[in-house]
């Protein structure tokens, strides 16, 4: 069926609509930047090399100052800092490249306005969500002409609605602008919209089209390389069935992609190279974060009431039902949607942080919408062409999704339902709820801060448990002191410049609770020669023999007494464990010349009152 294109179809004036009203969203609050957190990252590639000329980041001093002026984030996190020292933006190149004409358009209107022109200001930020608003009004387009390629205009007018409504689209569209997800959608429509011109008509030029799309979707996020199924697996009309016979059959073309997929990827290559010395490099070097292959997280990722795709997006469970129909209704994307759902599904769950840190619902699925819409649509045609209870059974379903998506997003707008911290019991207290419930703070999972400080437990919500000895056995001591206060022996351990490191405390996640935290009070006893002597209590987990959510509180800064015994106790909330037998790890580091004596620890946990 040949494209179809009308300015006055109910499809393409339901996507002019739908991009008009978004816009209420992405243009509000133009006070409040959008880049922070982990845009702030993505938007550093263009400061960094186009106001500071500093792009391999020798000077991190201006990057923390704009962290602190446009309050960011906690911590400059980021950055990753490798073995040898070297810092390395955390984030691919992707978002910086898509969003750089703004960029200039932004720069030159603050240097017009005498707003500052450090790249973050709020001329950047008008810019950018300009940008990223034509884009999805572009991504809107190229999904109607995609879908008309074979469904019908009400259909199609449809789908487009119920992916605006029924969907957690608008919260990336409005609230995560300057995240990738929503630009990663118009990228996939425009995939999409490739593949299909390319299928009907192999031509060297609409190859190459399909690959800049493909290679900037990688280039966004590298994970995005699954976007390859789609052309892989799709066949033309009267092609060979066999995806790899059919690929040798077209090397000519798929050479050429492959090329360009490598030129689109260079630049971020020798950035990496030219800033660490490799080509290829794994910037996540927080060994609490990763892939997990071969423990993929899928059940959680889509039925957890924490941020489960299926729960908070339930219109999508309709749409993977309705892969299934394009055998009939689409037989040239079954295979090709199948795939990629599959693959995306696996690579995207088997993140650690499965649930993608703040948002309204599963944030990471937002770029295949324009692949579900397919399928979804697959479901409106298979419903329309049944029978009358065929017809109201499948728009009664729709309707409740698409209700329920609306309301329970506007629970998550008026804080009834979080971002990130929801378990079944707060679910069950809130759902259908127009107010926070009372005890809403005591339902949700353990609140952790972003910037370290945790404070101590309370009381009232946890009990104090010791640890089997059997778990916490140390060195024995190379001291013996006096302690004058008490007149007690203290087996202790001398540290000095040369052995700076008392002996670290080890013991895993699984021997210290059952539960999905714990507190951890560590007990010291400790002299030093001078108020002023430098060292810390450092308290880290340990996955794989790498550190990851570490913390130190400085003894330097506790006020303690020269030549006395002192007690001091640090207190420590565990991290999301990657996996149960991740190590606590416990230990004290002089950075100081001069000696001091250390004892300890000895930890108690303060566990969770209630069942696991």
């Amino acid at each position: 069926m040949p494209f179809r294109h009308s300015l006055s179809s109910p499809s393409r004036l339901t996507a002019f609509a739908i991009w008009v009203l978004l816009a209420i969203g992405i243009f509000q609050d133009m006070g409040r930047t959008r880049f922070t957190w982990d845009s702030f990252g993505y938007q550093l590639y263009l400061p960094a090399a186009m106001i500071h000329h500093d792009p391999l980041l020798k000077d991190l001093g201006w990057v923390d100052q704009a962290r602190k002026d446009h309050d960011a984030s906690g911590t400059l996190y980021q950055i990753s800092t490798l073995d040898d020292g070297t810092h390395v933006n955390k984030y691919p190149m992707g978002l910086a490249v898509v969003w750089s004409p703004w960029f200039v358009a932004g720069h030159w209107i603050a240097g017009i306005t005498g707003q500052p022109q450090d790249g973050y200001s709020p001329p950047y930020d008008l810019a950018v969500r300009t940008g990223v608003w034509i884009y999805l009004l572009l991504g809107l387009l190229a999904l109607r002409t995609v879908l008309r390629n074979r469904f019908s205009e009400w259909i199609v007018t449809c789908t487009l609605l119920l992916l605006f409504a029924g969907t957690n689209l608008i919260d990336q569209a409005t609230v995560g602008t300057a995240m990738p997800h929503i630009t990663l959608f118009c990228l996939y429509a425009g995939i999409l919209w490739a593949t299909l011109r390319w299928t009907a008509e192999r031509r060297l030029g609409r190859a190459l089209v399909l690959a800049v799309l493909m290679g900037l979707a990688m280039l966004v996020r590298p994970s995005e390389a699954v976007c390859v199924l789609l052309p892989f697996l799709w066949r033309g009309e009267g092609e060979l069935s066999q995806p790899f016979a059919r690929a040798w059959k077209l090397r000519r073309q798929w050479l050429p992609i492959i090329g360009v997929l490598f030129l689109i990827g260079l630049p971020q290559f020798i950035y990496w190279k030219a800033a660490t010395g490799h080509w290829i490099l794994d910037t996540y070097n927080n060994a609490g974060e990763g892939f997990d292959f071969l423990d993929p997280h899928m059940w959680p990722f889509l039925f957890s009431f924490r941020k489960g795709w299926y729960i908070y997006t339930p219109l999508m469970l309709v749409a993977t039902a309705g892969i299934w129909l394009l055998r009939k209704h689409w037989r040239e994307a079954y295979k090709p949607v199948l795939a990629f759902f599959l693959l995306n599904l696996f690579v995207l769950s088997s993140w650690t942080n499965w649930w993608y840190a703040d948002s309204f619902g599963s944030r990471a699925m937002v770029g295949s919408y324009a692949v579900m819409a397919l399928p979804l649509a697959a479901v409106l045609q298979w419903a329309w062409a049944g029978s009358l209870f065929r017809r109201a059974g499948t728009a009664i379903v729709l309707a409740f999704c698409t209700l329920l998506n609306v309301f329970q997003y506007w629970q998550f707008k008026h804080g009834i339902i979080h971002s990130s911290r929801m378990t079944w019991a707060a679910y069950k207290a809130g759902f259908g709820r127009m107010e926070v419930p009372a005890d809403m703070e005591d339902l949700l999972l353990v609140y952790r801060s972003y910037s370290g400080d945790q404070g101590r437990p309370d009381s009232t919500k946890y009990v104090r448990v010791p640890v089997p000895e059997v778990a916490v056995q140390l060195p024995a001591a190379d001291t013996i002191l006096l302690d004058s206060t008490t007149g007690l022996k203290v087996n202790a351990y001398r540290l000095d410049g040369q052995h700076p490191f008392s002996p670290a405390l080890k013991v895993p996640f699984d021997a210290l609770t059952t539960h999905d935290h714990a507190w951890i009070e560590a007990e010291w006893k400790v002299m030093m020669p001078d108020p002023g002597t430098k060292g810390s209590f450092v308290t880290t987990f340990e996955h794989g023999g790498k550190n990851y959510a570490y913390s130190t509180e400085d003894v330097d800064k506790k006020n303690l007494p020269a030549n006395v015994w002192t007690t001091v106790r640090t207190y420590y909330l565990t991290p999301e464990v990657r996996s149960k037998k991740d190590l606590f790890v416990s230990y004290f580091w002089l950075r100081d010349t001069l000696p001091l004596y250390v004892s300890g620890p000895q930890i108690i946990t303060f566990q969770p009152k209630g069942k696991p």
